[in-house]
């Protein structure tokens, strides 16, 4: 071989061995980015866990887990999508829903349906594993995904929130800075957490439910009733005082109950036994809830006593509505009701309007019971509200009393 080729060929061995260099260093760079990354992300995540573990309600985890996930890879964009369970009623399978959305100008939604059945989030929520752009486009090549979930929206990583086997939603970004394996373990990680916080989260709202529910009726509680009472006054109470202030006139906001209670309960328990009687209050939560507005709070509040919030309406108009469920309780037909002593099953029940009736949830209530009490003296099977100081001492009127169906006085 001339001295020329060896020379040429050195040339080409030395050119080599440079690009593998470069190529090397290049590699030991990026190692050394991941390794701090890795670093800087397992330094932080304790206090990530912090923030999703704080007290956050379910509705606002997916905001926080997103705030998270952005600070950690850095994405243009990111979102959040939680599972929603079928509903009754709903021919429409499970499906997520997208919750969180980062940065507000991305065309992505919130609110924008996922299909769990098709696409490529769909594959990843039912395989339960952590894929970037590369694992798709290889999933796209067998045929196992033949479309996006959502058009316009390539995720490049993209993280299953699993908890006990079942997918509770995804985490998807876009063009993170940080794509490499370790980028990859990290949503991993923080997709896992996310999952337990989904979970724990639930489980409270859930606990808080049962908390303030009755366990025979299914409708709220005496505890959530009360609550209930005492919230809504002091927002009329703040709802009035801002008005003043702005106009100088005193404006108070509306605010009434119905308070009532089955007649003569006690001799139906006697004469039909606690199972029908328990029958009774179910049959009679279910009327009552299906006579009243969505905005109308109603709960047991006692034994066999009942309690309607009507918020922003007055005391002849809460006297309506009320009139309208005592009406509706009385046409039904329940059973061994004709047992009765008036010939059926009747309610009687007072009305009270804030402020005019009482300025807090106890002098409401008791105004109400008043009126009660007075229905019950008059006969039974009817709705009143107790006269007001000056006016009298008149009872208002019944809104249409047992005496007009025909029913027959107690003795």
């Amino acid at each position: 071989m001339s001295l020329r080729s060896r020379l040429a060929t050195a040339k080409r061995r030395a050119e080599t061995m440079e690009r593998e260099i470069t190529n090397l260093r290049r590699a030991g760079q990026r190692i050394e980015e991941d390794q701090q990354f890795l670093f800087q992300f397992l330094k932080e995540f304790p206090n990530y866990a912090r923030e999703l573990y704080a007290g956050v309600t379910e509705r606002e985890l997916p905001a926080v887990l997103l705030n998270v996930v952005m600070r950690s890879l850095r994405p243009a964009y990111g979102a959040v999508m939680v599972r929603r369970g079928k509903t009754e009623g709903d021919p429409r399978q499970p499906r997520m829903v997208v919750a969180a959305v980062a940065p507000d100008s991305s065309k992505l939604k919130t609110g924008t349906e996922v299909p769990m059945d098709k696409g490529d989030l769909a594959f990843v929520a039912q395989s339960q594993l952590v894929m970037n752009r590369q694992d798709l486009v290889t999933e796209t090549t067998r045929g196992k995904v033949k479309e996006q979930s959502l058009p316009g929206f390539e995720a490049d990583l993209v993280a299953p929130m699993v908890y006990d086997q079942e997918t509770l939603g995804l985490i998807a970004v876009t063009r993170p800075q940080k794509t490499s394996v370790d980028a990859k373990a990290a949503l991993h990680l923080v997709a896992r957490t996310g999952a337990q916080a989904l979970h724990n989260a639930a489980t409270l709202k859930q606990m808080k439910v049962s908390a303030d529910m009755d366990g025979l009726t299914g409708i709220f509680n005496k505890r959530h009733m009360s609550q209930t009472l005492s919230d809504f006054i002091y927002k009329a109470a703040c709802k009035a005082y801002d008005s003043a202030t702005a106009t100088g006139r005193l404006k108070p906001a509306t605010l009434a109950i119905f308070l009532f209670d089955i007649d003569n309960f006690k001799n139906y328990n006697d004469l039909n036994g606690h199972v029908a009687g328990d029958r009774l209050l179910q049959e009679l939560a279910a009327i009552v809830t299906q006579s009243i507005r969505k905005d109308d709070i109603f709960g047991r509040f006692g034994g066999e006593e009942f309690l309607v919030i009507f918020p922003n309406i007055n005391a002849a108009q809460a006297l309506a509505a009320a009139q309208k469920v005592r009406s509706v309780i009385a046409s039904h037909k329940f059973a061994f009701g004709e047992k009765q002593p008036l010939g059926l099953l009747s309610v009687s029940g007072g009305v009270a309007e804030y402020p005019y009736d009482g300025l807090d949830a106890t002098s409401l209530l008791h105004k109400a019971d008043e009126a009660l009490y007075e229905a019950k003296r008059g006969g039974r099977n009817k709705v009143l509200v107790v006269a007001r100081p000056g006016e009298a001492g008149e009872t208002a009127e019944s809104v249409a009393a047992g005496e007009a169906q025909g029913a027959p006085k107690p003795a």
